[in-house]
């Protein structure tokens, strides 16, 4: 009866080894890079659904767009670039936002570093607080009816509500970006809205709100299309709905 040789059985790896360095090296390489995809990929499903698809084609697809995304949405400097609000004319550096804005409390949330869907991880809303601020977002459209409309988003998953402007010649920043898109509420109650100028480097800077990773990028969507924050409290709720009207006001503000 024969043993079990260990010097064998170790002669017999390095000796493979030998014979196939290319492929021993690349079975190596698949370890720690195994190790980085999984969880990047459990992270984006955990994100929930959103405008890419939620499985493994939409985690590749937003992969690819990382190169062309923004180093910071935090960065503030790129409204100060020479030019940049010329696209926004007559009304990008106008401040829409009605009284005075105090900075946001405590910390940012959490917010994964994905190109989409953008989520915040941390301070989250319930059900609840999003059927508000959506039945909001239908009241505004209800009283604004010749201009105004909730339909489903093109910028999120389909089901999604989301405040249009419509009925009317679309702002140049808007016919080619949103298609007419305001507005819309994700399921942990943060929104992406599109702001003037002005008023989305204040947000940003006032701890309300950041940059979505593509804003202004290549012409996907707009430089103030930013993602507010969940409201916290009854306060913070009545802040979200001062940064709506000015979303309204910016954006139909040619029709005035």
């Amino acid at each position: 009866m024969s043993t079990w040789n260990p010097s064998h059985l170790s002669s017999s790896v390095i000796a493979h080894i030998r014979h196939h360095p290319i492929l021993f090296s690349s079975a190596i390489a698949i370890v720690p890079l195994a190790a980085f995809l999984i969880p990047s990929y459990r992270g984006f499903i955990e994100l929930g659904r959103g405008g890419l698809p939620h499985n493994v084609f939409g985690w590749l697809l937003q992969g690819a767009l990382r190169p062309l995304a923004l180093n910071s949405t935090r960065d503030q400097s790129v409204f100060q670039k020479p030019g940049i609000s010329s696209s926004y004319e007559p009304h990008g550096t106008t401040r829409f936002l009605q009284g005075e804005l105090s900075p946001r409390r405590g910390e940012r949330p959490i917010i994964p570093n994905y190109v989409a869907p953008q989520r915040q991880m941390t301070e989250k809303g319930d059900e609840a607080l999003v059927n508000k601020m959506n039945s909001h977002l239908k009241d505004l459209a209800s009283h604004r009816s010749e201009t105004l409309a909730v339909q489903g988003s093109c910028l999120e998953a389909r089901d999604s509500p989301a405040l249009w402007m419509v009925g009317t010649r679309l702002p140049k920043y808007l016919a080619k970006t949103t298609t007419g898109e305001i507005v819309h509420v994700h399921p942990e109650a943060s929104s992406h809205m599109v702001l003037s100028l002005s008023d989305a480097e204040e947000a940003i800077a006032k701890g309300w709100a950041e940059l979505h990773p593509l804003s202004g990028v290549m012409g996907l969507i707009p430089l103030p299309y930013v993602m507010v924050y969940a409201p916290r409290d009854e306060e913070e709720f009545g802040v979200w709905t001062r940064f709506v009207d000015a979303a309204v006001a910016f954006t139909t503000a040619e029709l005035q």
